[in-house]
């Protein structure tokens, strides 16, 4: 029976990465698209406090600038905070901030903090001293952990009796560059990995995702167990600076044959996101660990709702070639970069396995990842074709606008449908213009006409048909 009530839509850009505004397709295939990688590294050691490598990106585009913060190990081996910009996102400026000593000089872009496995977000709920946040790793975790044979000591010789994992705390910012500490740690959990936060103005609160050891548990005043493989976790909170413990939300799935080696290693950094061109698009970008081979590549995960996520397990990003900087592990940097067309995202790739060297091995560097816009998925027609339609909408805004990709052979037309399913005259798809090519904004036309304005406030269905071509989104406007 088809569904009566109408979604809200509005003018909001809608992505298609699932089925979640299907009502009914033949022939269309939720499909993943990778990121194509850069050859050369976007940001490579080039300083003194650099040269054991740079890593851990975050980026944003903040009042008309591409501001970066990242990790650099030095020659004493001791991890340092530091900030660069741009204006085209390949060419990155290091500015002298002259805030920090190394070696006896403050001519360098070092900030006056240790991310400690941390990532920045700009908050725009916040008052101006405050409108940076950092979370990050911060003291140690409450419960001292018993050693119970987990993945941390599988190579460990002598593993130690009790250790301590570090909790995670926060700090805040009125520029990005001078920071302060949160007074305490701002959720009662662990940290060895990287955590990520941010301001969803969905629902009007801050979310973190943090790690998850399974079978980790507190109990007896201390945490005991095994942790063979890794999770995600989300907690969310009306204050910053008082998160609830988390609850997991994504692991492993050890029945499937692509997760099944993935035990004793599990899904790392998230690098979670709400996308901040379109409605309800949640993604995360797992560096999935694989324990027999020691390497890590980069997955995507997407959600409406930023708890219920759909995983593909083919590589978003995959490894570089043997010998490339980004040959054997990659963990995705925080934020996305808008070019025009096209999206830019950051991560840190290694060279070398994820436990079988020791840190001193390391020399990472930051690599670029590119995308169309709204490129993470598609609906996408082969070239038997096929329809898709939507769920019922009210309509809000004078034409419709669609993201696709046709190239060289490949056609795209839009009917309209009313509520009784029944196709409404001057938008039928004998009417619908051929739309082919590649256009992140195509105006969708019938006859040569545009105009949806007869149709305002009306309850209708888009009933996409087409051939050989890649659906990302669609919107009114």
């Amino acid at each position: 029976m088809p569904q009566s009530n109408p979604l809200a839509v509005g003018t909001a850009k809608q992505l298609l990465f699932d089925d979640a505004l299907v009502e009914a397709k033949e022939g269309f295939v939720t499909t993943m698209n990778p990121a194509a990688r850069s050859n050369t590294p976007a940001l490579t050691p080039e300083k003194p406090w650099e040269s054991h490598g740079c890593s851990n990106p975050t980026v944003m585009l903040d009042e008309g600038i591409y501001k970066m913060w990242y990790s650099a190990t030095g020659e004493d081996g001791i991890p340092r905070d530091c900030y660069a910009t741009s204006t085209d996102g390949i060419h990155w400026e290091r500015p002298n901030l002259g805030l920090i000593d190394y070696q006896g000089s403050r001519e360098n872009n070092i900030i006056s903090l240790d991310l400690n496995h941390g990532s920045i977000f700009k908050d725009p709920s916040a008052e101006p001293e405050r409108r940076y946040k950092c979370i990050l790793g911060a003291g140690k975790y409450d419960y001292v952990s018993v050693y119970g044979g987990g993945a941390r000591f599988r190579y460990d010789e002598n593993p130690p009796e009790t250790w301590h994992y570090g909790g995670v705390g926060g700090l805040y910012s009125p520029d990005g560059i001078h920071w302060t500490p949160c007074e305490k740690r701002i959720m009662p959990w662990y940290t060895d990995t990287r955590n990520v936060a941010f301001w969803d103005d969905r629902i009007q609160k801050y979310v973190a995702y943090v790690r998850w050891n399974e079978y980790l548990r507190v109990e007896d005043g201390a945490q005991r167990g095994s942790f063979d493989y890794r999770a995600i976790a989300r907690s969310e909170s009306a204050d910053f600076e008082n998160f609830p413990a988390p609850e997991k939300i994504l692991e492993p799935d050890f029945d499937d044959p692509e997760d099944a080696d993935m035990w004793g290693g599990g899904l790392y950094d998230t690098a979670a996101l709400k996308y901040p061109f379109a409605d309800d698009a949640y993604f995360i970008f797992t560096a999935a660990y694989y324990h027999t081979t020691d390497a890590l590549d980069i997955q995507l995960a997407a959600s409406r709702d930023g708890i219920h996520f759909t995983r593909w397990r083919e590589p978003f990003v995959r490894l570089g070639p043997d010998g490339a900087f980004d040959s054997l592990m990659l963990y995705m940097g925080v934020g996305v970069l808008p070019f025009g067309d096209e999206l830019r995202l950051y991560y840190t790739g290694y060279d070398q396995p994820h436990d079988k060297v020791t840190g001193d091995d390391y020399r990472p560097a930051i690599g670029c990842a590119r995308l169309r816009l709204d490129g993470f998925v598609s609906q996408d027609a082969g070239g038997q074709g096929g329809s898709l339609t939507t769920l019922p909408f009210t309509v809000e805004g004078n034409r419709l606008e669609v993201n696709m990709d046709g190239s060289a052979r490949g056609w795209l037309k839009v009917e309209i449908l009313d509520e009784g399913l029944q196709p409404i005259e001057g938008f039928i798809e004998t009417e619908a213009d051929r739309l082919g090519g590649s256009s992140t904004v195509q105006t969708v036309t019938w006859g040569g006409n545009q105009d949806l304005s007869t149709l305002q406030g009306q309850t209708v269905r888009l009933r996409f048909v087409g051939q050989s071509v890649k659906l990302y989104a669609f919107q009114l406007r």
